[in-house]
């Protein structure tokens, strides 16, 4: 790991991708099969406003500290890394070994919406970032809740493990080793770049 991306400036705008490799084919009698031949993983395009000199020297450095793809580094996403449900409490993965697309919790406040399908989440010391597939709120007194997830869960996080879901921080890295930048007589700079979750 090699930091966190600069905040500042903040993107101009965004592309996000969830990539899920499959392979589909089709039988004579027009059967269609399909199986998922990898995992899931994000995918991002960021196109920053003209930036100043002074504006663009951090993000240079920061590029080049990375060493083209060899450094994963952490990405909080402008916009999207806040959710549209209204999470509260202190909530924590209830039971250890689940498996599959959803995951059990609890520590939420009592019956509120805690998320709204399409956000993001991710688990205490574990490098995947899930998005919520459906509405959830938390029980009426338990502060527990079942959360729908994809993709399914690659490694099973332990009891307790604390849920994060706001500023939810992607761990990337560059997408190719080179990275190109422009600038112009009106001494301002134009930057895009591609990243990729790196699991």
């Amino acid at each position: 790991m090699s930091g966190t991306f600069p905040s500042s400036p903040a993107f101009n705008s965004l592309s996000m991708k969830s990539i899920q490799p499959t392979f589909v084919s089709r039988t004579i009698s027009g059967r269609r099969q399909a199986r998922q031949i990898a995992g899931q993983f994000f995918a991002m395009t960021a196109t920053f406003p003209p930036m100043t000199r002074a504006e663009f020297a951090p993000i240079d450095a920061f590029i080049m500290k990375q060493r083209g793809q060899y450094e994963t580094f952490t990405l909080v996403l402008p916009v999207l890394s806040t959710g549209l449900g209204s999470p509260a409490g202190t909530p924590l993965v209830n039971g250890a070994s689940q498996t599959g697309r959803s995951i059990i919790t609890d520590g939420w406040t009592n019956n509120i919406q805690i998320f709204k399908a399409g956000d993001y989440l991710k688990f205490a010391n574990h490098g995947k970032v899930y998005k919520v597939t459906a509405d959830v709120s938390s029980h009426e007194t338990l502060g527990t809740a079942t959360i729908d997830i994809e993709p399914a869960l690659i490694t099973s996080p332990v009891n307790d493990s604390a849920i994060t879901h706001t500023n939810v921080p992607f761990i990337v890295s560059f997408t190719t080793g080179v990275q190109k930048f422009a600038t112009g007589a009106n001494g301002l700079f134009s930057y895009e770049v591609d990243f990729a979750e790196a699991l």
